[in-house]
């Protein structure tokens, strides 16, 4: 999937999409405020296409799965949140099926994998843990 095609999906679920200034530590954020998403990405810190893209894909999966956590809340759990977001951008950036593919294409490592997705490899990662080892 193409940046510009999450751009569409983003633009189809009125999820507003800018790019803004972050504090230092934060390349990109979602936030749900008044019912309605928006997404915050910091292009400063985001060095290649592959970052934006999954940033993006990330963002978008805090929107579409309504993963917010509640700083407030301390039975709140963050790393669960995290999941779903990063699992909607596996699901719509490295389809399994797609990355089965590509496996059989000689695409083996993660980083040839990454540039063959056009992704980071930290999403590699994590796509290969929550289809494969996860699931072993």
């Amino acid at each position: 999937m193409s940046l510009n095609e999450l751009y569409e999906i983003a633009e189809k679920s009125n999820i507003r999409v800018d790019e803004f200034r972050l504090s230092p530590d934060t390349k990109s954020l979602a936030v749900y405020i008044d019912g309605k998403y928006a997404v915050a990405l910091d292009i400063s810190k985001l060095k290649t296409n592959a970052d934006i893209v999954t940033a993006l894909a990330h963002e978008l999966g805090h929107c579409k799965t309504h993963s917010f956590y509640n700083i407030n809340n301390i039975l709140d759990v963050r790393t669960k949140h995290e999941y779903n977001a990063d699992k909607w951008a596996c699901e719509n950036l490295l389809p399994k099926d797609e990355m089965q593919e590509a496996f059989e294409k000689g695409y083996v490592e993660v980083w040839q994998l990454a540039e063959y997705f056009e992704v980071s490899e930290n999403l590699i990662k994590k796509a290969l843990w929550i289809y494969f080892d996860k699931t072993a």
